[in-house]
């Protein structure tokens, strides 16, 4: 399946080191970014600041899809939980229990190659690992499994209120959105028995394209409750998810995404990045989880301190990230892409993290961008 649903934005060893617009038949280049921008108004979101000023932005106002770049607020969640002591970092969690929640080939590889990963550290032990090893894996490889447990774990009612805490007033509920890959399945099962996949997937889709947002995350969570409960993996099994899966559902998921402005988001990153907004009990557990680029040596050499989190889909691109760098300066933004087509969304990935490098350490982009992108 070509990159469906969720798939995930890599950690940057470097850091950080159907529209109107058309790339070049040359190699992109960071300012193709600048250019997407500001001639895709409907389509991009950008947000930045500097130093605690608001240098440059373009519709950041206007709600985006996320894709998993959601995963900073479980993250902070999870970092508050363990500061109250609600919940234990060091809580040894079956990998069998995140397994429930894995959906092959729907990931972007990601959930695999976090579990290489802890194999291959030690991290894994007697086929569990720690509490906190699973958060790092939602955001340093953005395994949606990992995602669908903690969520699982923290408490649908603490997403619910930790919005709010956080001031974030336009972001839609949290909801298992990889639970909802399903609901097709839920739709045929219940209305459709007996009738072919090919004959009944048409109405589904009928269907699901009706729904209320509501509704849709009502399914979700039914969807979430049983594979919490699915420890032999039969409910998957018969689901046979890719048999039916195809890139208009890919679509309709992609659109459901919880979305958010780009504005809050950059701003929510300005207070990860102040080292004052949280608590030192919650810093203790959220940057360990946030700040995987900063094990790069590289990084080490001219960042005190930076995380991101970002994700995408086959149409959404999305990014939010925060530096201090040894001079002291600030930065923080967020860039949301949607509805792309398949060349653009390839181009931008391609140059978004040179796009991000530069803003951090070459004055005459960083002017460029300022001058080109101005608040709006």
């Amino acid at each position: 399946m070509k990159r469906l649903l969720l798939g995930a934005i890599a950690l940057i060893s470097v850091i950080l080191g159907i529209g109107s617009y058309v790339f070049s038949k040359k190699a992109p280049t960071p300012e193709a970014v600048i250019s997407f921008i500001k001639e895709n108004p409907e389509r991009a979101s950008f947000h930045y600041i500097r130093n605690g000023k608001v240098e440059a932005a373009s519709h950041s106002e206007q709600m985006m899809p996320l894709a998993s770049a959601v995963k900073t607020i479980l993250a902070i969640e999870y970092a508050k939980q363990s500061a109250e002591g609600k919940i234990n970092p060091k809580e040894s969690i079956p990998l069998k229990e995140l397994e429930k929640y894995y959906l092959p080939d729907l990931d972007g590889g990601a959930h695999p190659a976090w579990r290489k990963a802890i194999e291959q550290s030690g991290a894994a032990k007697n086929d569990a690992v720690p509490l906190e090893e699973v958060a790092k894996g939602m955001i340093q490889y953005s395994s949606n499994a990992n995602t669908e447990y903690l969520i699982e774990k923290l408490g649908r009612d603490r997403l619910k209120q930790v919005l709010g805490e956080l001031g974030l007033r336009h972001h839609e509920p949290i909801y298992p959105f990889v639970s909802s890959l399903l609901l097709p399945y839920e739709i045929m099962s219940s209305d459709y028995r007996g009738v072919s996949d090919k004959e009944a997937l048409p109405k589904v889709k009928e269907k699901m394209r009706s729904m209320s947002a509501e509704e849709w995350r009502g399914y979700a969570w039914r969807i979430h409750e049983k594979l919490s409960k699915d420890a032999s993996g039969s409910y998957k099994k018969q689901a046979q998810i890719e048999k039916w899966y195809d890139g208009e559902l890919d679509k309709m998921n992609s659109d459901r995404f919880p979305a958010a402005t780009a504005k809050e988001y950059a701003e929510l990153m300005q207070k990860i990045n102040s080292r004052s907004y949280f608590s030192k009990e919650v810093q203790q557990y959220l940057h360990p989880v946030m700040e995987g680029i900063m094990q790069n040596p590289a990084n080490q050499q001219w960042l005190v301190h930076a995380g991101k989190k970002g994700g995408s889909t086959a149409y959404i691109l999305t990014d939010a990230m925060y530096a201090t760098d040894k001079q002291g300066a600030k930065t923080e933004l967020a860039v949301f892409f949607n509805d792309l087509q398949s060349k653009e969304s390839d181009e931008l990935t391609a140059v978004l993290n040179e796009f991000e490098l530069l803003l951090l350490r070459d004055e005459k982009f960083r002017q460029k961008v300022i001058e080109e992108l101005k608040q709006k």
